[in-house]
């Protein structure tokens, strides 16, 4: 199982700060996270391009340990 998030960082006055935001959905291979972030990141892209000169959006498919995946529901179709 695999969760995806979106890190957010701002960078003001020379300091960076960033910020992690899982979504709602976890995804049975690394391949259909990987999917739906492309899917995610479209969505973003006009707020990417006004705001590219202090945040930065970094899109994480990250592997979840059993006992977090049981207590959500999967998404995606297995390899």
């Amino acid at each position: 199982m695999y969760a995806m998030i979106l890190v957010a960082c701002v960078t003001l006055l020379g300091e960076t700060h960033c910020q992690s935001f899982e979504r709602d959905h976890q995804f049975n291979s690394a391949f259909n996270c990987q999917v739906a972030a492309a899917i995610d990141k479209g969505r973003y892209a006009d707020r990417i391009e006004r705001r590219k000169d202090w945040l930065t959006y970094d899109w994480q498919c990250q592997p979840v340990t059993v006992a977090d995946a049981s207590s959500r529901q999967p998404t995606g179709l297995t390899e």
